[in-house]
């Protein structure tokens, strides 16, 4: 066999090679999605490079002047990089998790020193707030621009009478961690910036541990309408057939009753996609699997709450499908959602390129470990 035909044959098996480990990596938690993203681009770059024999030339150059350790070596590097990779994730993992139990206990720090200078204080002596069984989850990354006007209207005594509110500030570098503590409610200040996954699992680790009965999660904005919290709330604790009542509402812009809202053609086709996939796989049809309003069960926040089940970055379509095979009860109501006006959306710039392979890789993950390996 020539030597041209053996370098293209070895760089086509090494790009299929990385495209299927990295994707069982992923699929068992073992690999970050963005790890699992760069690789995926590589081993598609690799088996380009190997199949078209114009791409292949420079290493066919190599081999025939008798370079073949500098090819050798070049394996050697990407093997130890995909190495290296597998720690550093596992690292980051494990690092998201110490950086969140890090936040709660200052944040519990704190609220131990302002409980004893209450206590000390006479008019406030021996008065017991009671315990609520709703929390409203916004996590909150600079939104001096909005989250002022959000905490204006979840912090009216009809709200207050029956939800406790909690900001998880995800180190914002503007002002809005003085704006949130102007107002009766709990902020957690993120150690460093986690990403939006990581603010809602703080959430849901406080949740439980205060033994709350029902979270409702909204974006800090303003995009979700408060009207909305009621509802939301109403049919978490509507009993069903059997009794029990959802795990999971989400708060749909796509359903009869829902408010008009604007939507790019790209996102359109986004949601297809996965509303596509959701169907394929579980035969449910969700109007709106990417809505960031949704309330939740304490069986369900207490399962994202563990280590590693809930995407630190991008919880999605990925989330409603693992919940889905995982056989939670989850149900859709209309919505009232505006669009954004003022700051920054996550989504901006190069992010919706970023989203799209995560997702486009994640959610066949989510069903690769529940479907074929059985796995949680």
């Amino acid at each position: 066999m020539e030597a041209g035909s053996i370098i293209r044959i070895a760089m086509t098996t090494a790009g299929i090679a990385v495209m299927l480990c990295s994707f069982w990596f992923l699929s068992v938690k073992k690999m970050t999605a963005d790890f699992a993203v760069i690789w995926e681009i590589l081993g598609v770059l690799l088996i380009m490079i190997g199949a078209v024999p114009g791409l292949s030339g420079w290493t066919q150059n190599l081999f025939a002047r008798g370079e073949q350790l500098v090819i050798c070596i070049g394996a050697a590097g990407v093997f130890f990089c995909y190495l290296f990779s597998l720690l550093l994730s596992r690292l980051l993992m494990k690092n998201h998790e110490l950086a969140i139990e890090v936040s709660m206990l200052l944040r519990e720090k704190g609220a131990a020193h302002q409980e004893q200078k209450r206590r000390e204080s006479v008019w406030q002596e021996n008065v017991e707030q009671p315990r609520k069984e709703l929390l409203i989850i916004l996590p909150v990354r600079n939104e001096e621009k909005n989250i002022g006007k959000v905490l204006e209207q979840l912090c009216c005594p009809e709200i207050l009478e029956t939800a406790d509110v909690l900001c998880i500030n995800d180190a914002s570098s503007d002002g809005s961690e003085e704006i949130i503590d102007g107002y009766p409610c709990v902020q957690i200040v993120n150690v460093y910036g986690l990403g939006y996954g990581s603010a809602l699992q703080s959430g849901y680790k406080y949740a439980v541990r205060n033994k709350y009965q029902y979270v409702i999660q909204m974006d800090a904005d303003g995009q979700h309408d408060v009207c909305n919290i009621p509802m939301i709330y109403r049919k978490l604790k509507a009993a069903g057939p059997d009794g029990e009542g959802e795990d999971i509402v989400l708060a749909s812009r796509f359903m009869e009753g829902s408010s008009r809202f604007p939507v790019s053609a790209v996102k359109r086709f986004a949601f297809w996609l996965f509303r596509t996939m959701i169907h394929m796989v579980t035969g449910r049809k969700i109007a709106d699997p990417t809505t960031g309003l949704q309330g939740l069960g304490r069986r369900a926040f207490s399962y994202y709450a563990q280590y590693n089940n809930f995407d630190h970055q991008y919880p999605d379509a990925n989330m409603v499908m693992q919940m889905l095979l995982l056989n939670y009860r989850l149900a859709e109501v209309p919505a009232v959602m505006h669009a954004r006006t003022e700051g920054k959306s996550m989504h901006s710039g190069l992010e919706p390129v970023s989203y799209m392979l995560r997702m486009c890789l994640s959610v066949p993950a989510v069903v690769f470990r529940i479907k074929v390996l059985r796995r949680r």
